[in-house]
């Protein structure tokens, strides 16, 4: 957070830098006051260091020796407190992600607010079924603020900034419907929700509450990284063996999606030999042999999209969305292989008369350059990496600062 001793010092520095280096410095204030004030508000933005390479580019510094280069980016570091080692947090969240994490919020916040709109005000509470949907919510919730705060997008921060300030004014709120604000600005279940009334529910997550205010900035935010800023209620339910609904839980499965991401990418490499060999005297298409290949990849792509739907880690489920979204980008050259995409994004092989119409170039065309297999081993590989990190979704002390959030008037006009 700026303190007065803070604000002071870095004055001071500013100075002292600008006494040493003249002109050349100038942008060095506007980059604090247009970019990096927004960490005051527990938002990461990397605007420093992209500033600080550019100056170290530019004509005025590009034809200086090292040591002073060197002085000048320690100097420059120093004011904006600038980690060597940020190779984690200064990441930059793509456009793409932050649409992603942004759509999912938005539903989740559509879901709950449909759940709190049924209940009746002093009408009992169904524990197991609010945890599911107050669980969906908090975890999407909390990703989009992590990509949100990695954007490079100053108004996609600026929505940000007030989202965050958005909750901590529903605090109190939260808190009676069980859920908690932390210092890091993410949002909690608590593990006891057995005292939290229908009334309470109602009134943070319906008809104008939280949720409202959660959906209408995911909106902003999906607009402005390329969405339409239109979300549906996600489903929470399945039908189980026994043809009864139930709700979806959460489970640590990182086990299985460690084992079905090492199977995406043993099939992908298999469709994608198969697809290189064809064309020669030796190999020529056969329905056979394709359709056992093709099928192991329809298989192990769904089985993967399926386990990560269920993660206990909101960002593998979003890395799932993510890999959904990339098969119906591709539909048109997997529907050219035989291999269809429905709306879900899930994977389906043609029947026997369309894949016997097959030839060695669409098979080639869709698989033997990488295309959709590269995307899909790629996103293979992060759901794997993310379900073998002890906490895919832990927020370190370092991530983000805490913001000075009882003064200011954000809340009467965002509140």
């Amino acid at each position: 957070m700026m303190t007065v001793g803070n604000s002071a010092r870095l004055q001071l520095n500013m100075a002292q830098a600008q006494t040493k280096y003249g002109s050349q410095l100038d942008s060095l204030q506007t980059s604090y006051l247009v970019g990096n004030k927004l960490n005051r508000y527990g938002l990461k933005n990397t605007k420093a260091t992209q500033t600080l390479e550019e100056l170290l580019k530019s004509r005025a510094l590009k034809g200086k020796d090292e040591n002073f280069r060197s002085q000048f980016s320690d100097l420059y570091k120093s004011i904006y407190g600038v980690s060597d080692d940020n190779s984690d947090d200064e990441s930059v969240a793509s456009a793409q992600s932050i649409k992603v994490a942004s759509a999912s919020a938005g539903s989740a916040a559509e879901s709950i607010k449909s759940f709190a709109n049924d209940l009746k005000y002093g009408g009992e509470v169904n524990t197991d079924t609010y945890k599911a949907q107050a669980q969906n919510f908090v975890d999407s919730y909390n990703a989009m603020i992590d990509k949100v705060g990695n954007s490079d997008n100053q108004r996609v921060l600026q929505k940000g900034v007030l989202m965050v300030n958005t909750g901590k004014v529903y605090t109190s709120a939260l808190k009676r419907a069980g859920i908690t604000v932390g210092a890091d600005n993410k949002l909690s279940v608590n593990s006891d929700l057995s005292k939290v009334k229908a009334t309470d529910i109602k009134t943070v997550f319906g008809d104008r509450g939280f949720s409202d205010k959660v959906r209408d900035k995911a909106a902003q935010i999906n607009t402005l990284t390329g969405g339409k800023g239109l979300f549906a209620a996600n489903s929470l339910v399945n039908t189980s063996s026994s043809g009864k609904p139930g709700i979806v839980a959460f489970e640590d499965n990182s086990g299985t999606l460690k084992q079905l991401s090492d199977e995406v990418r043993d099939m992908a490499t298999s469709v994608k030999s198969y697809a290189q060999g064809l064309g020669t005297e030796e190999k020529a298409y056969s329905v056979e042999d394709y359709t056992k290949t093709a099928k192991g990849l329809v298989d192990s792509y769904n089985s993967l999209v399926e386990a990560a739907a269920k993660s206990d880690k909101s960002s593998v489920r979003n890395k799932g969305v993510t890999l959904q979204s990339s098969a119906k980008a591709y539909k048109y050259s997997l529907q050219r292989a035989g291999i269809n995409v429905d709306e879900n994004g899930k994977l389906s092989l043609a029947d026997e008369a369309k894949l016997s119409k097959l030839t060695d170039k669409d098979i080639k065309y869709s698989f033997a350059n990488g295309g959709f297999l590269q995307k899909l081993t790629d996103k293979a590989d992060q759901i794997k990496s993310l379900a073998s990190s002890a906490s895919a979704m832990g927020y370190t002390s370092n991530k983000t600062t805490n913001y000075a959030y009882n003064s200011g008037a954000l809340f009467a006009v965002y509140a």
